[in-house]
């Protein structure tokens, strides 16, 4: 008895210090790979869940079928074969008929995949990969229809930074929450090549989306469609996109379709556009938008007159710049006393200037003399040229990448082909974004005028509630921003392309409508004027002659 006593004592020890191992095996912290599948279910596993949505492929549309071979029979030959044979037994009865072959089956539809039953509604994690065979390529997550609460938010904190290849999270009509949103925009600002983030169908009361556009911020495109955004979450987002101090750099395109944004929401919006140049495309279409909204937009387009914020801004930017304020007046009060001329000092200053450029060029042309005689050309000066020029190019370029560090997919290139191997012959031409508050101003009635905002290319204001006055707005901001480019001035961009204006308050046959349409469609890259016929092009010889 003692002795099977002491055997079983022996199995429970045992027993014990297997699962106390378990446990720490379980308790160390996990670094993720950077195979997502792998890492999303063992951190699955580790937090305990039972049941575990599955990391599927996504699903497209299948490809278009191959062509026929032309060697082969057709189904159609061979029903035609089939009723030629049907016919001639029905004329010869006496004979005994074969039992008739069935008709092919047609192959199943090509626009579409099936799948189990039910199994379209479980909850599953799409992912892209880059290469199929490559499970840490993965660049998309797709997550539709099932709640992300703080234990799944939880597991991809540490996923999602691990896949480096990571470009696009669409998260549809997930359940998001204040708390599971903010820490899902810490997330993707650790996430380095994130560009495009879709939250549409995620209805959230304190309305933070604008966490994920901030100063910082290198997401490209962000789409925010049928989240019951307000004139509240929308002042947020105005603010997000720029103010006097600070700007998004980063967002190119924005969809706000389908939300509860009223004429003070999209006033918001419209005032973020003012310091904001790198925003391309917006869309604020099915919201409740009238007349005052649409005549912000309008301002914003054309030209606006600077607030007092913003007007210190200005100053203060000009003075680091060194550059004088356009509004400083030529001949100042103190200049025009008799007892200090105010020619006085600026000719003593003129002098000296012209005096130092004067010795200057005379030094110039007597080095230049000197180096005739010792027979130095043109080559050896060339030479030089480049030497100078190139600490330049490769401090642009080292600046160029400081700015855009982390922007875009990482390039399979040489480690070699850096900002350092850029030679003085591939000097590139980098557009810079230019403040507006150092564009050209003009004081009219007391206030000081700057031109719009022109970065913008696509506007979609449809199924809303703008009207004549609103109308009349925008077709102002159009037509000052094409008077614009008439003369030549595109440092601040080419203006509005696109504007899409329809389905509001009032008839497709206005006359503001129409006009608007004719100078939009020329204006639009993708327009193709109309080719014409043979007649027209008699018609026209005819009044020319």
């Amino acid at each position: 008895m003692g002795k099977k006593l002491e055997r079983v004592m022996k199995g429970d020890r045992s027993a014990t210090s297997a699962t106390s191992h378990d446990t720490s095996d379980v308790d160390e912290p996990y670094s993720c790979t950077g195979d997502f599948e792998a890492d999303y279910t063992e951190l699955c596993n580790r937090a305990g869940l039972m049941e575990i949505p599955k990391v599927v492929p996504r699903p497209h549309r299948p490809g278009p079928p191959p062509p026929p071979d032309p060697k082969c029979a057709t189904p159609m030959s061979q029903r035609e074969s089939c009723k030629s044979a049907r016919s001639t037994r029905m004329e010869k009865v006496e004979e005994p008929t074969s039992p008739v072959p069935s008709e092919q089956e047609e192959p199943p539809p090509t626009t579409y995949t099936t799948s189990d039953k039910f199994d379209y509604f479980r909850p599953k994690v799409q992912v892209e990969l880059e290469k199929p065979e490559d499970k840490k390529s993965m660049t998309e997550v797709y997550i539709r229809g099932w709640k992300v609460d703080q234990k799944y938010i939880d597991i991809f904190k540490q996923c999602f930074p691990a896949a480096d290849k990571l470009h696009t999270i669409d998260f549809w009509n997930v359940g998001l929450t204040d708390n599971t949103l903010a820490q899902f925009a810490a997330v993707a600002s650790q996430c380095l090549n994130l560009r495009t983030v879709k939250l549409d169908g995620n209805p959230v009361p304190g309305e933070g989306f604008h966490q994920l556009i901030g100063e910082d911020s290198m997401i490209v495109s962000m789409s925010l469609r049928s989240c019951k955004i307000t004139d509240k979450g929308a002042e947020l987002i105005g603010k997000a996109l720029s103010t006097a101090k600070t700007r998004n750099q980063s967002l190119c395109a924005l969809n706000l379709n389908s939300n509860l944004i009223t004429d003070a929401g999209a006033c918001h919006i419209a005032n973020g556009l003012r310091m904001n140049r790198t925003l391309l495309v917006l869309s604020i279409a099915n919201n409740a938008i009238g007349d005052d909204a649409a005549k912000k937009f309008g301002e914003v387009l054309s030209r606006f007159s600077l607030t007092h914020e913003e007007v210190v801004e200005r100053r203060k930017v000009l003075s680091e710049k060194g550059a004088p304020d356009i509004r400083r007046s030529p001949i100042s009060r103190r200049a025009e006393s008799r007892d200090r001329p105010g020619s006085q000092s600026s000719r003593s200053q003129l002098d000296k200037s012209m005096a130092k450029s004067g010795r200057a060029s005379s030094k110039a042309k007597k080095d230049k003399k000197e180096d005739d005689k010792k027979g130095k050309g043109k080559d050896d000066k060339w030479k030089k040229e480049p030497q100078r020029g190139a600490s330049k190019v490769v401090s642009l370029a080292e600046t160029l990448g400081k700015a855009t560090k982390g922007k875009g997919r990482q390039s399979g290139g040489k480690k070699g082909q850096g900002a350092g191997s850029i030679t003085e012959a591939e000097t590139p031409d980098i557009p810079e974004i230019i403040n507006p508050l150092l564009e050209e101003a003009e004081r009219v009635d007391g206030e000081l005028l700057i031109p719009g905002n022109r970065a913008l290319i696509n506007l979609n204001i449809s199924r809303n509630r703008i009207g004549e006055a609103g109308l009349k707005a925008l077709l102002k901001g159009i037509q000052y921003q094409i008077t614009l480019t008439t003369l030549g001035s595109r440092s601040g961009g080419t203006g509005l392309m696109r504007l899409s204006v329809q389905k509001n308050n009032f008839s497709p046959s206005h006359e503001l409508y129409l006009k608007v349409q004719e100078l939009m469609m020329t204006r639009d890259p993708l327009y193709k004027p109309p080719s014409k016929t043979p007649d027209d092009e008699s018609t026209s010889q005819a009044t020319g002659s």
